[in-house]
């Protein structure tokens, strides 16, 4: 939509101690799509325990009268869907008094198709892709999400392999409807550890050594390819009051370089760094 900013920015203190700026990805009439970054709350939550989020900065701004807030064109903002804390990708924001009933509408009719994508070790992991549909309850005693026959709500999952990379491998997961580490829980009970996954798998980080042939390096000279967990909410897709719609988030930057790390040099060619999901 024209007249879109290509990212707002959050200055130091606001959503922590360095500035940040968020790319918009797209958006519409009463709606647009964040690129939100790992380790960034996009909405308060009871596990969060006060820490500042995306959402209420954004509100804090337009309160202010940012000029780039206002022209996102959005009186109320809520949020419709997006990634946990730790992950990034895809955030989709709605005008409360125009279009959020609409995207929430769509949302809770499982209209949407959410597709994630990640890094995940080889080991214990299947051979082949399949559904989970284990039944998820949120325990906000111990802040984590758990499987429950009992107490649990319906919860599906569909896990697809994909290249393989070394000692690891990517793999997309999808669903219509995302619970509270749906995909981090769904994956661990299938044997998919996540890279950099420490709530529910404890899951190692890609580092260099796994990049050089020989695997060693000089004595000191290992360190961890990324901070952040290797997951992330690639793609939405759907129908929304009659207009189809498909947004895709790029890999960040740690994401990305890891894979081109992992990929064989013999291998690797420009334009292979991200295959459509």
């Amino acid at each position: 939509m024209s007249g879109l900013p290509s990212a707002i920015g959050f200055p130091a203190g606001l959503l922590g101690p360095e500035a940040l700026r968020v790319a918009v990805l797209t958006g519409g009439p009463g709606w647009i799509a964040l690129d939100k970054p790992a380790d960034v709350p996009l909405e308060d939550h009871p596990w969060q325990e006060g820490a500042p989020t995306l959402l209420a900065s954004l509100r804090t701004q337009l309160a202010a009268n940012k000029p780039e807030m206002l022209r996102l064109n959005l009186a109320e903002p809520a949020v419709v869907v997006g990634p946990e804390p730790e992950i990034s990708g895809i955030a989709i924001l709605a005008d409360r008094t125009s279009r959020l009933a609409d995207w929430r509408e769509t949302l809770g009719s499982g209209a949407l198709k959410l597709t994630y994508e990640m890094i995940a070790r080889i080991e214990d992991a299947p051979e082949e892709g399949g559904l989970c549909d284990l039944p998820l309850h949120m325990d906000d005693v111990r802040q984590r999400a758990g499987v429950s026959h009992k107490r649990g709500k319906q919860s599906e999952t569909r896990f697809t392999p994909g290249e393989v990379l070394g000692r690891w491998r990517l793999w997309t997961a999808t669903c219509t409807f995302a619970r509270r580490d749906q995909i981090q829980v769904h994956a661990n009970e299938c044997g998919i550890r996540i890279a950099g996954e420490l709530r529910y798998g404890r899951t190692g980080r890609v580092t260099l050594a796994e990049t050089v042939a020989s695997g060693r390096l000089n004595k000191g000279g290992d360190k961890p390819l990324h901070r952040s967990v290797l997951l992330r909410l690639a793609v939405i897709e759907g129908i929304v009051g009659g207009e189809a719609f498909r947004i895709e988030a790029p890999r960040p930057d740690d994401f990305a370089t890891a894979v081109r790390r992992l990929t064989p040099r013999t291998e690797h060619k420009k334009g292979q760094d991200e295959p459509g999901l």
